[in-house]
This record gives C-alpha cells, structure tokens and sequence, in this order.
C-alpha cells in the first residue's frame, strides 16, 4: 500500500458459510419431520379404514350378504387398495380379516411406498 501499512485480511464474510450450512442443516431437519409425519398420517388413516372395511364386512356377513364384496366397496370408497379378505366360521359365529393397503405421498428412496394394516372384526360367540 502507498501509506507503508500492510493490507490486513478481514475476517468479513466469514460467518457466511456457516449461515449457510445452518439454514442448509434445518432445512433437511424440516423436510425429513415432515416426510415422518407423512408415514405416520398415512399410517394412521390406513389403520382405521381396515377398521372401517372389516366392520362392514362382518356386517355384511351377519346379514348373510357377501362380506368380502362389501369390504371391497367399501374400501374403494375409502381410498385403500384391499389385498385380501377372509371369512373364518359360519353365519353366526365368523370372523372376517382384512389386509388394506394406501401408497404414501411423500418418501424417500429406500423407505416403502405403500402402508398396510390388517383388521378382524365378526360375531364369535360362546368364548370364555
């Protein structure tokens, strides 16, 4: 320098990286809770419409309809795919299991794209 002082380099800007490195870091915290809470909605909703399916099927079958039509209708209404269905018993004591399954919104690679949940319901009587 013309004056005879020697040019000093600043620390201005040094935070910068670190900033940006922090916001980068809460970023991805925020994106994997959400995908978390994804599952877990998906989850939960799936679980109670298998609930729904197998109720109405069990329904059906005390009626003396056909149970896994019913469960199938009623699962197409619901938005879940039913995988299978299974009525144990006779027209007064049955159960009738379920399996339901919805494809999750949000995921990451490695993680499964579909949540399933199985579910009985019926009339079983002279247990105990």
């Amino acid at each position: 320098m013309r004056d005879g002082r020697q040019r000093v380099r600043g620390e201005a800007g040094a935070a910068a990286p670190l900033v940006v490195l922090t916001v980068m870091g809460l970023v991805m915290v925020a994106a994997i809770g959400v995908l978390g809470l994804s599952y877990s909605a998906a989850a939960r909703s799936v679980r109670a419409a298998a609930d729904l399916v197998a109720v109405s099927g069990a329904q059906a079958q005390a009626r003396g309809a056909n149970a896994c039509a019913e469960a199938r209708r009623l699962a197409d209404r619901n938005e879940v795919s039913m995988g299978a269905c299974e009525v144990t018993g006779d027209l007064i004591d049955f159960v009738v299991e379920v399996r339901v399954s919805r494809e999750v919104g949000w995921r990451l690679p490695g993680l499964p794209a579909q949540v399933a949940a199985v579910a009985y319901a019926g009339n079983v009587t002279g247990i105990g």
